[in-house]
């Protein structure tokens, strides 16, 4: 998280830094936090809060997709370079949606990561594609290259996400395929 607010300033340079890197960086340290707490026995108590009204995970599922979904907005990326208050609370949403994924993911069987998994993949390549094949300029901010590189990063994140999936799933698929 520290590193993410530190280099703020050049990972937002580019949409597709911002996108792709900036916005993962969030995410990921969000993730770390709960796998800390987790580890640190400081979680028991949120997990209880959170297993008690998502017991599948698809409460907390549905709140990433929707953070995740919002910052892929263009005007939503405009408004982080403009205001600040729009910048925080990028952090805030973004970091509590990794700590809720990673507790929501140890919930939610294979079949509705499956379901989640593919919503956010066909949504980010949509997304992808629209950025890359677009005429005009989406964000304000943003030159058109940098628009067609943040598309095809989408595009990119949206076939390696399921592949990544199926390797970390891998043993379980085969066991079931037997």
């Amino acid at each position: 998280m520290l590193a993410a607010f530190a280099l703020r300033a050049p990972l937002t340079a580019t949409m597709f830094l911002h996108m792709l890197v900036h916005i993962p960086l969030i995410l990921l340290s969000g993730i770390l936090a709960g796998r800390a707490w987790s580890m640190a026995g400081i979680a028991p108590r949120l997990r209880a809060l959170l297993g008690s009204f998502d017991p599948y995970g698809l409460a907390g599922l549905l709140f990433f997709s929707l953070v995740v979904t919002y910052w892929m907005i263009p005007k939503a990326l405009d408004e982080v370079l403009l205001f600040h208050a729009a910048d925080l609370s990028k952090f805030a949403s973004v970091f509590i949606a990794g700590l809720v994924l990673y507790f929501s993911l140890r919930r939610a069987n294979i079949v509705v990561q499956l379901f989640f998994l593919g919503n956010m993949c066909w949504m980010m390549a949509i997304v992808g594609l629209l950025y890359r094949e677009n005429p005009t300029r989406l964000c304000n901010f943003y030159l058109m290259n940098d628009q067609e590189i943040a598309g095809t990063g989408l595009v990119a994140v949206a076939i390696a996400l399921p592949v990544i999936w199926l390797w970390a799933w891998r043993r379980r698929i085969w066991r079931f395929l037997r």
